[in-house]
């Protein structure tokens, strides 16, 4: 069956290489198995062999990307053994690939305080390239976004839908609406109350110039929209992108719940309150520190 399959995936066009190297792995797993491709395997037979490539009695465990390469490989040749009625189980529908200790953690990406300001200043210097596009109002905008996503910390399409009547300025406080429509109020900082003050003033005297603005409900619009969209303000903050790092308004979001906790001396639930996390353990995630901590943290040590 094993040499059915192969040329198979000679016949569907696969690159040579990437042929040989499905071959080396089933067989590997074949072998290591004391198995045959038509015996029966259940989930818990691939399981046992995965812990043995992660702790082997004799050699190096192998890399998380090789047993993830080596379980696509077994996944493609289950998936079409089943539907070719070759056989009848698939044992590898209940395998998910293994995740590294810190993959999920590294997806999670923040700015530092100088990276905060570094792109301060590069939005007040990027010059505009839109025809008809006032760069004042542009920079006053873009400016305010980034305050209220790094201060507040509302998902994207939460910002996008944020009205002048959520803002309570005399409270200091945000009225947000998260999914699920589910309603949790942020308190303002003195700083984003500046920074908002500053925008609201602008914006009220673009409301008597401009028709769209006078009517938009929208706390931010954009050139010709009452209201600034998603798609939008993803692409503003992507054309802000730092030298060494891309720019996503979710960062802004990460950004924020990193400072909290700081700033809570990590108090979680605080945190996960004024974030709208569902559940805790989404908010645990930034409890953890990054690569370039924990550096810090190891060249920190005594010299002696």
């Amino acid at each position: 069956m094993l040499t059915t399959y192969i040329s198979y995936l000679q016949d569907k066009g696969m690159a040579q290489n990437t042929v040989i190297s499905y071959k080396s792995d089933l067989n590997a797993f074949f072998h290591e198995l004391q198995i045959t491709p038509d015996d029966y395997v259940l989930p818990l037979d691939i399981r046992k062999w995965i812990n043995a490539m992660i702790n082997p009695s004799d050699t190096k465990p192998l890399a998380v990307t090789t047993i993830n390469r080596r379980l696509n490989a077994l996944r493609s040749f289950y998936s079409w053994a089943v539907k070719n009625k070759k056989l009848q189980h698939n044992p590898m529908e209940e395998i998910q690939d293994l995740k590294s200790a810190d993959e999920n953690y590294e997806k999670i990406m923040w700015l530092t305080e100088d990276e905060f300001e570094d792109l301060l200043y590069i939005i007040r210097k990027k010059p505009v390239k839109s025809r008809g596009v006032n760069p004042e109002e542009k920079y006053r905008r873009d400016r305010a976004i980034i305050y209220l996503l790094t201060y507040a910390g509302p998902r994207v399409n939460e910002l996008s839908n944020l009205k002048l009547t959520d803002l309570d300025m005399e409270l200091k406080r945000i009225r947000i609406v998260g999914k699920g429509m589910k309603v949790r109020t942020v308190p303002i900082s003195n700083t984003l109350l500046a920074e908002l003050q500053e925008w609201l003033s602008f914006r009220a005297k673009m409301a008597t110039k401009k028709a769209h603005v006078a009517d938009s409900p929208y706390v931010f619009y954009s050139q010709r929209s009452q209201k600034f969209t998603v798609r939008g303000i993803q692409t503003m903050i992507e054309g802000y992108s730092l030298p060494n790092k891309k720019l996503t308004p979710h960062m802004f979001r990460h950004t924020f719940c990193k400072w909290m906790l700081k700033a809570t001396n990590n108090d979680i639930e605080k945190v996960r309150r004024l974030a709208g996390h569902s559940n805790i353990t989404t908010t645990s995630k930034y409890l953890k520190d990054s690569y370039s901590d924990l550096a810090d943290a190891v060249d920190a040590l005594p010299v002696f």
